[in-house]
């Protein structure tokens, strides 16, 4: 036997240390001797009682001698992005939108709207043929279950058409013995009591939204177009929605006045909303962040300068800033999702992923809906599914080839960064934008998750 080389370990105080492998996605509490044992395992595995050889095995963190866990890595990443039952689809009712955001860059011509709607919002031939490609989609790779999300532009701009497909696959799926659930990426400014009480006969699984900071701080970004802000529509809306039993992720945008965090945090607090969960996503500003990466990749001279983004920080800060940001949601009480270890559920990296717009368009990652240079496909009326060759382009995006990511041993934590990152700057890795969350992220997620086993281990 040998150590995985996907091990990691994070020091306690007593001697004792989080041990995590990126592999398999274990976390263990070990004490000195454990560590020992684990880092010499080829000198004393003859000596170790049978019951913590097959643990430290189970766990992954000890694997053959002759074993290549890169080759594992390979077998398992493909296997996942392949697996028939991590199909989900996104549906864009319309591509319509409330806001007017500061920093949206999939926003369309509003003239476009009032001149041609049938772009904009899906036409019935449009539905009806993706309507068919989904269902076709899971009966041709017999999966259990049918997940969906919607998203825009704001999908409550067509809340009919919302209705509809929920009605006509829902239905669907009770006939054919299938799954159902259903998500809303949304800004929440568009419910209301009777939107709720007609959503209830559905499964929803979650509802997604955005705060960008306290109310003096998101409304300057997040505004409707008369430029009223829409902060605390928003946080009614949550409260609303979590009466109605319905989960809500808060998405906090990572932006330049992300020290004003804490109020944010305090303010939800107060009004009694520390039942959410939060998730930092970074904001990033297309034109500057493409310059940093390339530069730091060495594919823009030193000497480029590089202008500052009224919104956005640089995006090599963004790890850091995410870290200190949960650490304010922890200390305040807030609940943090699971840390992403073990093989990453990227749904972008899946090849049963489609996110369709309201043309028909098809996309493999929300970041680059109605980018349309980013198109991947089209659903025709027939609910043929039309693969472009930048399909292909996209689905071959496999780290085991990447010369840095083969010896890294956050590899399978990591999958070599953001696919539209490295897709839109033509490099083969983006470290910096990477999902995996950091070790100060896993220790804040285990003494919320475990405090009662943590209380006495002090992190350091």
């Amino acid at each position: 036997m040998k150590p995985s080389q996907y091990n990691h370990y994070i020091p306690l105080e007593d001697d004792k240390n989080i041990l995590y492998n990126t592999m398999s996605g274990a976390i263990l509490i070990v004490d000195e001797d454990a560590r020992n044992s684990i880092e010499q395992i080829q000198e004393v595995e003859a000596e170790l009682p049978q019951d913590i050889l097959n643990n430290f095995r189970q766990n992954g963190v000890v694997v053959e001698t002759n074993e290549k866990e890169l080759l594992k890595f390979r077998d398992r990443y493909n296997t996942m992005r392949y697996d028939p039952q991590r199909l989900s689809f996104g549906l864009t009712p319309t591509a319509r939108c409330n806001l007017s955001c500061g920093y949206c860059w999939q926003r369309i011509d509003q003239s476009l709207v009032e001149k041609h709607d049938q772009v904009t919002t899906m036409s019935e031939s449009t539905l009806e043929g993706v309507l068919l490609f989904v269902k076709q989609t899971v009966e041709a790779l017999n999966a259990t279950n049918l997940p969906i999300f919607f998203f825009g532009g704001e999908p409550l701009m067509a809340k009919e058409l919302v209705f509809r497909i929920l009605e006509d696959l829902a239905q669907w799926s009770e006939e054919h013995s299938v799954g159902f659930n259903t998500t809303f990426y949304t800004n929440c400014t568009l419910f209301d009591q009777s939107f709720l009480d007609r959503l209830q006969k559905y499964t929803v699984n979650l509802v997604k939204t955005t705060l960008d900071g306290p109310q003096e701080i998101h409304d300057q970004y997040r505004h409707y177009k008369n430029g009223e802000g829409t902060y605390e529509h928003i946080v009614t809306n949550i409260g609303m929605l979590l009466d109605a039993g319905i989960n809500v992720e808060i998405q906090f945008n990572i932006n330049r006045h992300y020290e004003h965090m804490p109020e944010l945090f305090d303010d939800l607090s107060e009004r009694g909303l520390k039942q959410i969960t939060v998730a930092g996503y970074p904001v990033y500003d297309p034109p500057i962040a493409i310059q940093e990466v390339q530069k730091t990749y060495g594919l823009l001279d030193e000497s480029f300068p590089i202008p500052q983004s009224q919104f956005a920080i640089p995006f090599k800060d963004v790890p850091e800033v995410r870290t200190q940001i949960y650490r304010w949601a922890f200390e305040k009480g807030f609940k943090l999702p699971p840390p992403d270890l073990g093989l990453l559920r990227c749904s972008a990296v899946s090849h049963y992923h489609t996110i369709i717009d309201p043309s028909g368009d098809v996309y493999k990652c929300v970041a680059t809906m109605l980018l349309k240079f980013m198109r991947v496909g089209r659903i025709h009326e027939n609910g043929y599914f039309e693969h472009y060759p930048f399909f292909y382009e996209w689905v071959d995006n496999d780290p085991t080839y990447v010369e840095p990511c083969q010896s890294c041993s956050l590899l399978p934590s990591c999958w070599g960064g953001c696919i539209f990152g490295r897709k839109l700057i033509g490099v083969s890795h983006v470290c910096e934008v990477s999902q995996f969350c950091g070790e100060e992220y896993i220790k804040m997620y285990l003494e919320q998750k475990y405090p009662e086993k943590l209380k006495f281990l002090k992190m350091e």
